[in-house]
């Protein structure tokens, strides 16, 4: 589950297009809480309203374990292609984890064909800021394990930032961004 979707041309071009016909949607951001980015609104363009309400408390949960450095240690486990450490990656940004998982836009993924397989709940290109959601089985997953729901954001955070996949396998990103940001309750298990 959350594994990445690998038709780059159709993926790439979907993504460009919703961008570029969302321009309220980038401005809506800009200017809102310039003072405060973590406090900017999550980008989310899912018309699917219980959809739309599960991802955003999944980003929510994804930035609160964000805000703890062990989860962040995350950034470090990981590099891009030219080696570099997707933390450096991200400094190299100037903004913080939580203020860049703002930075990316949410779309529903059924138009593009990423939700093709059964075991994806969201998918993205590597470097891309558009990540499109599952509707319908991200919001089962999310209802039964919120937690499995916001290291998937997470991980589709890793890749928008330069992570590619297989190797590492999807599985493995997933598993590490759990063990490095589960909550308190879930590491005394």
């Amino acid at each position: 589950m959350g594994s990445t979707f690998r038709k780059r041309g159709a993926l790439r071009s979907a993504a460009i297009l919703m961008v570029l016909a969302c321009p309220v949607a980038t401005s809506r951001g800009a200017g809102a809480g310039d003072d405060a980015p973590e406090a900017r609104p999550f980008r989310v363009r899912v018309p699917h309203n219980e959809a739309a309400q599960a991802l955003e408390r999944a980003l929510l949960g994804a930035d609160q374990r964000l805000a703890d450095p062990a989860c962040r240690q995350v950034l470090s486990d990981f590099s891009e292609a030219s080696g570099r450490t997707l933390k450096e990656v991200l400094d190299g940004s100037g903004v913080s984890a939580q203020t860049y998982l703002r930075w990316i836009f949410f779309f529903d993924g059924r138009d593009p064909d990423a939700c093709k397989s059964r075991d994806t709940i969201a998918a993205t290109e590597r470097g891309s800021r558009v990540v499109f959601i599952c509707p319908f089985a991200f919001v089962e997953i999310e209802r039964g394990d919120p937690e499995y729901a916001e290291a998937t954001l997470i991980h589709e955070m890793l890749h928008s930032l330069g992570l590619g996949e297989n190797p590492p396998r999807s599985r493995e990103i997933t598993q590490r961004v759990l063990s490095r940001c589960a909550s308190p309750r879930s590491r005394v298990r």
